[in-house]
């Protein structure tokens, strides 16, 4: 398998990741947290794991340039932190549905982010790709189909902040990893993001639901490696490999994964209109996989 094919995959992989994120969220809502409760308990959780890591391993991989901090508060707060947190804002402002069809739109920012900064062209085969993929993506959620969806003015331009924010990591982590291991961006990523969480919800809340359901914490651990570490290990190490823009189409099976998964471990059900959505997120990475 060559290079490309291989961070192809790890793509696919981390996307995958992604979409189980539906069985974490169910999980720790139970316990009491909020959506941003649980972003922002994943990436503290992210930063102590990643940080003790590091420092057992290969304390090097800390080290960081002052100038270049600057691109961390960009992948931590400006991405990750924003990105979650105006996607929570969207769902709870329209649909899960709708968030992510505007979440999925992010491919469009890539490519256009990447023409001036990284000369990237835009091809036929990428706007094909693109089309297919956010119409996969609408197809999968739900959103063309006869069924009423809530639709606020608020909650779309929330989602597309979402957008843009997730379209940021893709095309920062893109320059940083030139310079920088992939677990060295992780890490100060999840850490100004987390910096940047203190401002964003109650802590007190998380610490009191932890206290009094200690198994939350196991929980939480568990999602921030599943729906944190590991995804994003693999999305940065790939942007080595392949252009920004197509990374973010082919995550674009974030969705997909996710509508597989409630069908596979919570009985929800699936149709021909969800099915034909799979076939068009598949035939945009295959098509992408195929171009040079």
């Amino acid at each position: 398998m060559n290079t490309k094919k291989s961070a192809t995959l790890l793509v696919v992989l981390a996307a995958s990741f992604w979409g189980a994120l539906g069985i974490t969220v169910k999980v720790l809502s139970g316990y009491g947290l909020s959506p941003i409760q649980m972003v922002v308990a994943k990436l503290f959780v992210s930063v102590i794991l990643l940080g003790v890591y590091l420092m057992i391993t290969d304390i090097n991989k800390l080290k960081l340039a002052k100038k270049d901090i600057k691109w961390f508060v960009g992948t931590g707060i400006l991405s990750i932190l924003f990105y979650n947190t105006c996607y929570c804002a969207a769902i709870q402002l329209t649909s899960l549905s709708v968030a992510a069809v505007l979440l999925y739109t992010s491919p469009i920012f890539v490519t256009l982010f990447s023409v001036p900064i990284f000369k990237e062209k835009i091809t036929r085969v990428k706007l094909l790709a693109i089309l297919f993929s956010v119409i996969g993506c609408a197809l999968v959620s739900g959103l063309l189909s006869n069924t009423k969806v809530d639709i606020s003015i608020k909650g779309i331009f929330l989602g597309v902040c979402a957008a843009i924010g997730y379209a940021f990591y893709g095309i920062l982590a893109k320059i940083l990893i030139k310079k920088y291991h992939s677990l060295t961006i992780l890490f100060y990523s999840f850490l100004f993001a987390s910096i940047g969480g203190l401002f964003a919800c109650d802590i007190k809340g998380i610490i009191g639901i932890a206290m009094n359901a200690p198994i939350s914490i196991i929980a939480i651990i568990i999602t921030a490696l599943l729906c944190n570490i590991i995804p994003y290990i693999l999305f940065t190490t790939a942007l080595k490999h392949i252009k920004a823009s197509k990374v973010s189409i082919i995550a674009s099976i974030e969705p997909v994964v996710a509508t597989l998964i409630g069908f596979i471990a919570f009985d929800e059900s699936i149709t021909f209109v969800n099915i034909l959505g799979i076939a068009c997120v598949l035939f945009a990475i295959r098509i992408l996989s195929k171009e040079s």
